[in-house]
């Protein structure tokens, strides 16, 4: 099946969108959108105040987790009021973020109390960023190899690439 001009430099174009979206997934911070409504909760807290409620709404105010916040695969952003006890810094956007620890090398054996849970979520974020880069590697491997089947007109490459097309659309 031979492959034409137009095959050729359709082929190009869409390949080159698939690795410049996959880049921009790859690079944002903004996968995952938690919002919190930190003034309703200071009212409840305030409302139903006694020993509990207070050490509740200090807990509101120091952990990082009662702010809305984006969350991408290497970063945690605070895109409107951010916490005053974590350790942020100013990212590329004009977002105080904090980095997400993947514990790679983990030096001081910090991950000795995790639970069963806390262990997968490791694992699924460490495998997350694995799998995309494996998907950079076959989608410019399946580039490579469609271009010069197409351009050798070479049934072989052409199946490799599209062998190859499967292997990174798996790993999205």
């Amino acid at each position: 099946m031979p492959c034409s001009a137009v095959t050729l430099s359709l082929a190009t174009i869409t390949s080159i969108i698939a690795v410049a979206l996959l880049s921009i997934a790859f690079a944002t911070d903004n996968w995952l959108y938690i919002e919190v409504k930190r003034t309703n909760i200071q009212n409840f807290l305030s409302r139903n105040s006694d020993i509990q409620g207070q050490t509740l709404l200090d807990a509101v105010n120091s952990k990082y987790f009662y702010y809305t916040r984006t969350k991408g695969l290497f970063r945690t952003c605070f895109p409107k009021e951010r916490p005053l006890t974590v350790k942020l810094y100013l990212s590329p956007v004009e977002t105080y973020c904090m980095n997400i620890n993947y514990y790679i090398p983990d030096e001081n054996n910090e991950t000795k109390d995790f639970t069963d849970d806390a262990w997968t979520r490791l694992h699924m974020g460490r495998s997350m960023i694995a799998l995309f880069i494996i998907s950079f590697f076959s989608v410019f491997a399946a580039f490579c190899t469609g271009v010069t089947g197409c351009w050798r007109r070479s049934p072989g490459n052409i199946t490799a690439t599209a062998i190859l097309m499967l292997l990174a659309c798996k790993y999205y």
